[in-house]
């Protein structure tokens, strides 16, 4: 998950910086603009924050975005803070330090030049947290805050799985401290080996499977019952292709056999949903290109979001209702996505050696 946090903390933040490179004019007067991002977690152990400045550029300005000294600030040209208020006390201040060294997954994020501001303080659900920068040169500085999403948990289900089962999928979990919104995920896990080399490739498939944001409420809990079993099944027919050099298997999640799939709750605090809702393009002909912050300074010199996340997750397993396996397996929809019985698979093997 921390992997995860950390790619669409990135990406945010990119597409950010390139939503800032509209067209300006030339022979205006250079403005300092600040573009910041971080998303808090209470899980994490790390917290990252992606500083940016705005430029000008006559040429490319995707090009013009890949040089160090057009998006980033001398790291002694700014001071970076994170400070935490209670009861609109302040109880402490930390200035950031400098990383480029981040645990990602390889990709078009997982770059060296990629320079994060970071703090390894221990959250507090009570407490509002303020990410500060301030201009050295001008003493300017701007600043946002917000609150931290709590922990939360999933209730088991009141029927078992089955991807065939057209009936809604009832579930429930616990509601989060200062969560706003909550989107849910599927994701299957199954491996792939290569029928030539004997290659074990491990693969997953995931699914987002509420429409609009689940919204919080004023309860304790949370039902949602907007999606089925078997829509998810089909969706593993439309998202894995055919290989005929390949069979596949159910895969273990944590070495646990049959647990396959994971049922993740994702929660996201008022920043966040307000960031998601107003960067989504409407449905209108027109689209107006809206851009939200939650970060105070003068004249609009920054912009970028601070907000939180925070998630729970179920396994879900294959064990309890084996038929569920013989249909992957079996049923005429996915015999030509060559799966075989997890039984079969090299995992299985090797952890009951035999």
């Amino acid at each position: 998950m921390k992997k995860f946090l950390s790619a669409f903390l990135l990406m945010a933040s990119v597409a950010a910086v390139f939503h800032q490179c509209k067209p300006l004019d030339l022979t205006a007067d250079y403005k300092d603009i600040s573009i910041s991002y971080g998303f808090l977690n209470i899980k994490e152990d790390i917290h990252y924050f992606k500083v940016y400045k705005g430029y000008l550029t006559d040429g490319n300005a995707y090009q013009a975005a890949g040089e160090w000294d057009n998006i980033y600030y001398p790291v002694d040209s700014i001071e970076v803070r994170l400070e935490e208020y209670r009861n609109g006390h302040l109880v402490r201040s930390a200035v950031l330090d400098t990383t480029t060294l981040v645990n990602k997954e390889p990709g078009d994020f997982h770059n060296p030049k990629q320079l994060l501001y970071y703090s390894d303080w221990q959250l507090d659900v009570e407490n509002v947290y303020r990410l500060v920068v301030r201009r050295n040169s001008s003493g300017e500085e701007v600043y946002a805050e917000t609150l931290v999403v709590g922990n939360f948990s999933i209730r088991r289900p009141q029927y078992s799985w089955n991807m065939n089962l057209d009936q809604a999928y009832r579930m429930q979990f616990y509601a989060a401290e200062n969560a706003a919104m909550y989107d849910i995920y599927l994701t299957f896990y199954y491996i792939e080996v290569d029928n030539s080399t004997g290659a074990v490739e491990h693969k997953q498939l995931t699914r987002r499977l509420n429409g609009d944001y689940i919204r919080a409420t004023t309860g304790s809990e949370i039902t949602y019952s907007g999606f089925t079993p078997s829509s998810f099944f089909s969706n593993i027919v439309q998202g894995i292709e055919t290989a005929n050099n390949v069979t596949r298997y159910i895969d273990a999640i944590d070495g646990k056999p049959y647990v396959c799939m994971r049922l993740t709750v994702w929660a996201g605090d008022k920043n966040y949903l307000t960031y998601r809702e107003v960067s989504t393009p409407n449905s209108s002909i027109v689209q107006n290109n809206l851009e939200y912050t939650n970060f105070v300074s003068k004249d609009e010199s920054a912009y970028g979001v601070v907000g939180s996340r925070n998630y729970a997750y179920s396994d879900l397993s294959f064990e309890t209702t084996s038929h569920v396996e013989d249909t992957l397996v079996l049923s005429p929809r996915t015999r030509r996505l060559n799966f075989d019985f997890y039984r079969n698979s090299p995992e299985f093997i090797n952890a009951s050696g035999k």
